[in-house]
């Protein structure tokens, strides 16, 4: 049997910096509009500069009913080692559900964009090289603030996905690529917290849902893992490149169905 994946967050040493994310805080202001459109407005801005030359772009979005909400062993099996994080002491989060809530999530697609492509073991910049392929897993799950995009492009992957987080009521959110160059399909979970101690130890504000080396978090291959989450979470994409994003426990009402 497979063994399932799970979240992880750090602990941290005596003396490190303690810095708490602020990133979320570009996605409250009333310059932005709703969070639902600078949710969708990231998704396309950075769905447009992936996309695959001659390949035609489609963006989906998808506000599951009520009776696609997870719920019982199918919603614990994405949430593994996560709640003792959500309700630790000082994590920041206000609105967290019930633990018997179900799991309510907006699905977010592009297809014919590169799907995140890059070495999933690459943990520090790479030497600058124009003509070298970029690394957007890397940059996608790796860092925040930062990326190699060039100033004509219009998504901001380095603070634009924080978006994603910022959406949830547990700061989190899942993506599963598949990737043009290689075929593979990954998935991942991130996490965004504050410094926070859950029995008696100081954590990391970033966590990840995935494979773990140590503590370097990799991402989720193993095909019958990724076709539960794609048949759990009502994914379009099959074998086609791109990237689809689960932002989970948005909360609110809202109309039933999905648009394209």
């Amino acid at each position: 049997m497979t063994e399932l994946p799970t979240w992880k967050f750090r602990r941290m040493q005596p003396g490190e910096m303690n810095i708490d994310p602020i990133e979320a805080e570009f996605f409250s202001t009333e310059a932005l509009g709703s969070l639902a459109d600078a949710l969708v407005r990231e998704a396309v801005q950075n769905a447009l500069d992936a996309r695959l030359p001659g390949h035609q772009l489609r963006f989906r979005v998808l506000f599951p009913p009520p009776a696609a909400m997870l719920e019982g062993e199918r919603k614990q099996r994405y949430l593994r080692e996560l709640p003792e994080h959500l309700y630790a002491n000082r994590s920041g989060l206000t609105k967290l559900p019930t633990p018997d809530e179900p799991l309510d999530f907006i699905v977010i697609e592009d297809f014919g964009t590169r799907g995140l492509q890059g070495d999933p073991h690459q943990s520090e910049d790479e030497d600058i090289d124009a003509a070298a392929a970029r690394n957007d897993f890397y940059y996608f799950w790796r860092n925040i603030g930062r990326s190699r995009k060039h100033a004509s492009e219009l998504g901001r992957w380095g603070l634009g996905k924080t978006v994603f987080p910022a959406a949830s009521r547990i700061n989190s959110f899942f993506a599963v690529a598949v990737r043009d160059d290689d075929r593979r399909s990954v998935l991942m979970g991130q996490s965004v917290l504050k410094i926070h101690k859950f029995r008696g130890q100081r954590y990391y504000p970033y966590g990840y849902f995935g494979r773990f080396d140590n503590d370097f978090a990799l991402p989720i291959e193993e095909a019958a893992l990724l076709d539960d989450f794609c048949r759990d979470f009502h994914i379009a994409r099959e074998s086609e490149p791109g990237l689809s994003v689960v932002v989970p426990f948005t909360g609110g009402q809202r109309t039933p169905g999905g648009y394209h």
